[in-house]
């Protein structure tokens, strides 16, 4: 057995994605949650293996994944392992977390784009949503917030500009649930959008 690491590399604070094909890897509920795996504090390595016993998916399922995301420069390949001649390699993410270029989600090609996000993004949520239902982590039929562990709403209002502004300020405060990240803590996940809403009232202006 030998064994090769490459240099130590900490992850960049942040990514920017700055082409179409970037954008393309990452829309996707499974390969954002490779990515998510791997930003998990302590950030370290994980092979094909680890992943797919954290994920509850097929390892074989993974291979196609993770060359798509190394090559769009999302993960990179911080260890490889020769086992009876087998190379086993350890992926670990490039960045702890990834922000688009506001230049691909302009226009019509932008307008696929962000759909392709919404898919993965609200795909993956719902995914995991599921998944601690059947665990027993969310109880929805519990009356308070320590057993049911989790609060989802859908609303929609008219607003005036100081009252958007009001909002967007509580929105930027929930940035900072990455700061109150904890060891000993349990895992949870937020998705939210505030949008402006496509109505007749809109249409006409």
């Amino acid at each position: 057995m030998t064994t090769r690491s490459k240099t130590a590399e900490k992850p960049m604070a942040e990514f920017l994605i700055t082409d179409v094909e970037q954008l393309k890897a990452v829309s996707d509920p499974l390969r954002l949650q490779i990515i998510d795996t791997m930003a998990e504090p302590p950030v370290r390595g994980w092979t094909a293996k680890e992943l797919a016993a954290r994920l509850g998916t097929k390892q074989t399922k993974l291979y196609h994944h993770l060359a798509l995301l190394e090559e769009r420069g999302f993960i990179r390949v911080a260890e490889t392992r020769v086992v009876s001649g087998i190379t086993e390699k350890r992926y670990a993410v490039v960045a702890l977390s990834f922000r688009v270029d506001r230049s691909l989600v302009t226009g019509t090609a932008g307008t696929d784009a962000v759909s392709d996000m919404l898919d993965a993004i609200f795909e993956k949520a719902r995914e995991e949503i599921l998944a601690g239902q059947r665990s027993g982590l969310i109880d929805m039929s519990a009356e308070d917030f320590e057993r049911r562990r989790m609060r989802l709403s859908a609303s929609h209002a008219r607003l005036s500009p100081a009252s958007v502004k009001k909002v967007m300020r509580l929105i930027e405060k929930l940035d900072e649930i990455d700061d109150l990240d904890e060891a000993d803590g349990a895992d949870y996940g937020l998705v939210l959008a505030f949008y402006p809403r496509a109505t007749e009232r809109t249409a006409d202006r």
